[in-house]
């Protein structure tokens, strides 16, 4: 049972802030899932984040208005059971884009433990580290068979009546999604120390520019990271050299709203895949041009790092090899996983034609679906509540990137001095923030333009070539835009987020992880980006 719960039944919504004082962070999990959820979707996530709970009781993401949230709490009160340095691990700054120096100013509230949690916390991370080690062993597996998986539960599905769909559930769908879940998670555990290591290490010999560009190439001949596959992919379809069934059936299952299984993939409804099509004829530079002049830049380092440290040189390359290798796993991983969701809308879109419910069926959890089909109603109850609740929080600006107790978005959203970076309740918070806007090392080089600010990837024909891309944060669904922007700069991210990584493939110099980027720029100011430095510097601010 976990111990944070909250569900308020009476309106249908859920808001996790209201059970504690703990602090929340959206950073990764607002580019994963950067829409607010519904309540299947949800119970999706919770199911598989149920998988890797180090403190008893407490799973370490959170659900707070539709949107999903790590709690910092549980992570904080875990490491500091296991006596990591600040109570936090080092290679969160590598996934979440929080420095582990910083934590002390964040005031986290520590989750009251008892000796018996410990030793639980000890056996829950062995247990975590032995699942993971285990999915990554078979990943390469998983990658090559679970696209004809996909097509098979497709094709059962439309055949199934309701005790089917019961069974079906329980034996192949639930046991596959759990499997999903370490396939999308592991890859990113070992990369994260990895990368975490090796980016220390090579700060102490080469330059900071240097250091990201080595990082950066992870692309391998043929096997193009599964992030870039898709503007890749419609670069290949716009000159001809792909079909259109032929990227349908590849990168279909990908798209801005991919998390969020009530939309619609785009090969289920693909203007979306024509209006990319369109934005990438106002790109002055193709992917491959791009891709090749980053190569050049790696290929430099590399020779500077050969000549500084020969003698260390093939280790230091060895090291390079498995971070790049690690960095396919996590994306290929991360792509297939995204195509097992998809048969996921489809079991709950056959179970709302079977009940009648059609797309409400969407604001049922997945337990609750099951009992519908098993003729239990009591749950259907509750989806005018949900839904009205659905719609609320979608007519509300993004929340806070940092969350401290107890958060109202209606009462945060009315606030016309509201902050986008921080939110704090508890009054407890001495981290100082500035108007300077500085933040992570995303993708080495300079570039100078105007901002231009973007709220979503539907806004993407708005960029025009030679500016400055700035968004709270990036995923998949924004990729075809990347090769019109002279940089990058985002709110929320870290050095593995998907502007970072994309950014340093197509040698995009890119800052993340800023807090205030939104907030302290309009479109149309003159910016100075060094991706290298992690710094932003206003040269002009438009009237």
């Amino acid at each position: 049972m976990f111990k944070i719960n909250g569900y308020n039944a009476e309106n249908g919504e859920w808001n996790d802030s209201l059970t504690g004082n703990y602090l929340w962070s959206s950073a990764n999990t607002r580019e994963a899932s950067p829409d607010v959820m519904t309540p299947y979707s949800w119970s999706a996530m919770r199911n598989g984040f149920s998988q890797m709970m180090m403190l008893p009781g407490y799973l370490p993401v959170g659900n707070i208005c539709g949107r999903i949230y790590n709690n910092g709490s549980v992570g904080a009160t875990a490491f500091k059971i296991l006596g990591q340095k600040n109570s936090f691990d080092a290679s969160s700054k590598e996934l979440y884009g929080i420095d582990p120096n910083d934590i002390g100013e964040w005031q986290i509230s520590y989750i009251p433990t008892t000796f018996s949690d410990k030793f639980r916390v000890y056996r829950n991370v062995i247990q975590i580290m032995s699942n993971a080690k285990r999915a990554l062993k078979g990943i390469d597996t998983y990658i090559d068979a679970n696209p004809s998986w996909c097509d098979k539960q497709h094709r059962d599905l439309l055949k199934m009546e309701k005790g089917d769909l019961i069974r079906w559930s329980e034996e192949v769908l639930m046991p596959h999604m759990i499997r999903t879940f370490w396939v999308m998670v592991s890859p990113a555990i070992t990369l994260s120390n990895a990368v975490s290591k090796l980016r220390t290490d090579l700060n102490q010999i080469v330059s900071q520019d240097d250091t990201v560009a080595l990082l950066s190439n992870v692309s391998s001949g043929d096997e193009i990271l599964a992030s870039l596959g898709i503007v890749a992919g419609l670069d290949r379809l716009r000159r001809g050299l792909i079909s259109r069934d032929e990227y349908e059936k590849v990168y279909g299952h990908r798209g801005p709203h991919e998390a969020e299984l009530f939309f619609p993939r785009p090969a289920e409804e693909p203007k979306w895949i024509d209006e990319q099509l369109d934005n990438l004829e106002l790109s002055t530079i193709d992917v491959d041009t791009l891709m090749q002049e980053q190569r050049q830049r790696y290929e430099f380092a590399l020779k500077r790092l050969r000549d500084i440290v020969p003698t260390k040189f093939d280790s230091l390359q060895q090291r390079l090899h498995e971070a790049a290798r690690l960095t396919r796993l996590r994306e290929a991983g991360r792509s297939e996983g995204i195509r097992a969701f998809w048969v996921s809308r489809t079991f709950v879109q056959r179970a709302g034609e079977l009940l009648g419910l059609e797309e409400d069926a969407f604001f049922l959890e997945h337990d609750e679906i099951l009992d519908q089909l098993s003729g239990q109603n009591g749950s259907a109850s509750q989806i005018p509540a949900r839904k009205s609740a659905y719609q609320k929080f979608l007519s509300l600006p993004l929340y806070p990137t940092i969350i401290m107790g107890n958060f109202d978005p209606v009462e945060w959203a009315a606030d016309p001095n509201r902050r986008t970076d921080v939110f704090d309740a508890t009054g407890e918070n001495t981290k100082q923030f500035t108007d300077q806007i500085e933040g992570l090392a995303g993708s080495a080089g300079q570039a100078e333009g105007r901002v231009r600010i973007l709220h979503s990837a539907e806004e993407g024909d708005q960029l025009q070539p030679g500016e400055i891309l700035v968004a709270i944060t990036t995923n998949v669904g924004w990729t075809p835009i990347f090769p019109r922007a002279a940089a990058v700069i985002t709110d929320v991210g870290a050095p593995l987020s998907h502007a970072a990584i994309v950014a340093r493939e197509l040698g995009i110099p890119a800052v993340v992880g800023c807090f205030n980027a939104t907030s302290e720029l309009k479109t149309g100011d003159l910016v100075r980006v060094d991706g290298g430095q992690g710094i932003v510097e206003i040269i002009e601010r438009t009237a």
